[in-house]
């Protein structure tokens, strides 16, 4: 699981490398270009004879891309180096890396206008984007937007040294321009530009070059993180041969309401097909024909009813009963924001002693009642999406979306909940601080239904790990992938919530590889 950072965690780490370790700036800067090259050269063929142009800024960034310059040119490449500004301008290592390449007689063109930029991308396969890096906090202007819209306009491959010219590495904001990358490779360890939209958009593909750092400093206070199959393989639980469904944990769970029987058939059977012990399916009885007719595998319960078909406070007591013997609560698919029903959630809550799942309407009923949720003696989840976050929270949805990891992990700390933030890309912040960055998913997932799957397929997970937190990770991890195995037998857009009930279990054998049965010899 790799560990990602801010820009400004990066250049601390940065300053650390030099002055507690002492490796000299020029040295890391050195292994950053070397990277950058090597990465370049494990895409072509061939370097020698490989038109290329490097565009570089006055900065730090630039200064790798002087390095690239260099090494190109030592492989054989036919490299022009541009420089938007002076060589007289530039300072520190980024200056001394430009010395070193007009002493060993190389040209830097200084370039004053895009003409010849225009020029010399007609004639190259290869464009490096050495122009801004992670520094940035506002839309690049003048000479430096006209360079990155020539970029985008070349038609050449176009790698991006750090991060793409234009993405802000903190939010992954894309200013107006910002460079679409081809490949992109970072240094050390991700950003969040690279993994939050839309600058991850624009990264293509994303690899992290090793320039020397040591391991120490790279996890000293590691606290963000994208989540890998490694990582889901490693906290999913184990499956003993002799085990049976008493083993493998009891999940309840409480949804439907009149008109959202099929929230209840899709969490219900999501559940079942996580590989736990046993499903409780508690609905209100006005659904009770859909969900006897859809969901085998489940226990279920019908619940006394209001006259609009939600689940009435007079099913409080044989739910308390029922959560007696299970292992997770989860609660919220479709059972609506019937004044009666979010009564009864809101009296079932603080009396519940085993881990809740909270979701959908189980949300939008907490609106304005954030105060219970430390009446909740039972560790709890919580699973969002940003219009019912904005609702639980008084924020506005862009806001969320803005600094999605940074909002996750506040609230996550303030109201000692797990925090699932669903969105692109859904992020899980626990109490601690913890911020967990999931990469898969795709756009079949914006349709009604699939956060009904996702709910189910946690609390399933939860009945077997006995831990909100790896339940949470794993679950949206599956999640995503079953949609993305979905999504190459289909269309993304025709993707539905029930397609992915198929594919859940080939989500799991992707991360589980199987292991070959051990006979006797």
């Amino acid at each position: 699981m790799q560990r990602i950072v801010t820009a400004a965690q990066m250049s601390r780490l940065d300053s650390k490398a030099v002055e507690e370790c002492g490796i000299p700036g020029m040295v890391l800067m050195e292994n950053a270009g070397r990277s950058v090259c090597d990465s370049i050269q494990d895409r072509f063929e061939r370097l020698a004879g490989l038109e290329v142009a490097v565009v570089c800024g006055k900065g730090n960034n630039g200064g790798d891309g002087f390095v690239v310059t260099r090494h190109l040119l030592n492989r054989g490449a036919d490299v022009n180096c541009f420089l938007l500004g002076r060589v007289a301008e530039l300072k520190g290592d980024a200056r001394a890396n430009a010395d070193v390449l007009l002493k060993a007689g190389t040209t830097i063109e200084e370039v004053a206008n895009e003409d010849r930029l225009v020029r010399a991308f007609e004639s190259c396969a290869l464009v490096v984007d050495a122009v801004l890096g992670t520094g940035l906090d506002s839309a690049p202007r003048g000479l430096f937007a006209g360079a990155i819209e020539l970029i985008n306009r070349s038609g050449c491959f176009v790698v991006s040294v750090d991060i793409p010219s234009g993405v802000n590495a903190d939010t992954g904001a894309a200013y107006e321009p910002a460079v679409a990358a081809d490949l992109t490779v970072t240094m050390a360890l991700p950003k969040y530009g690279h993994v939050l939209f839309p600058g991850r958009g624009l990264c293509g593909d994303v690899e992290v070059a090793d320039i020397g750092i040591p391991e120490r400093l790279l996890a000293e206070g590691a606290d963000t993180f994208f989540v890998d199959e490694d990582h889901v393989a490693d906290i999913l639980p184990e499956r003993p041969e002799h085990g049976h469904k008493g083993t493998f944990g009891t999940a309840l769970i409480v949804a439907g309401a009149r008109g959202f029987s099929g929230a209840a058939c899709l969490a219900g059977t999501a559940a079942v097909r996580s590989g736990c012990g046993l499903v409780k399916l508690a609905y209100p009885e006005a659904v009770a024909g859909p969900v006897e007719a859809n969901v085998l595998e489940a226990v279920k319960v019908p619940l006394p009813g209001t006259d609009a078909g939600t689940i009435a406070p007079a099913a409080l007591d044989a739910l308390l009963e029922l959560a007696q013997d299970a292992e997770c609560v989860a609660i919220g698919p479709g059972i609506t924001t019937n004044p009666e029903t979010a009564a009864f959630q809101l009296d079932l809550l603080p009396r519940l002693k085993c881990p809740v799942i909270v979701d959908a309407d189980g949300i939008n009923n907490l609106a304005g009642r954030l105060d219970l949720l430390s009446g909740i003696g039972a560790p709890s989840i919580l699973t969002p999406h940003p219009g019912e976050f904005a609702r639980l929270t008084g924020m506005k949805p862009d806001e969320v979306n803005r600094d999605r990891i940074n909002v996750s992990r506040e609230f996550a700390r303030r109201h000692r909940v797990v925090l699932v933030l669903k969105g692109a890309p859904t992020v899980t912040a626990t109490p601690a601080g913890e911020v967990f960055v999931n990469p898969t998913g795709n756009s079949g997932l914006g349709s009604g239904g699939t956060g009904d799957v996702l709910t189910g397929l946690m609390a399933g997970l939860l009945a077997q790990t006995k831990e909100p937190v790896h339940a949470a990770v794993s679950a949206v991890f599956l999640h995503g992938l079953a949609a993305d195995l979905a999504a190459e037998d289909m269309p993304e857009r025709c993707l539905a919530a029930g397609d992915l009930l198929d594919y859940i279990p080939d989500a799991f054998g992707s991360v589980l590889e199987p292991v070959p049965a051990q006979g006797p010899e």
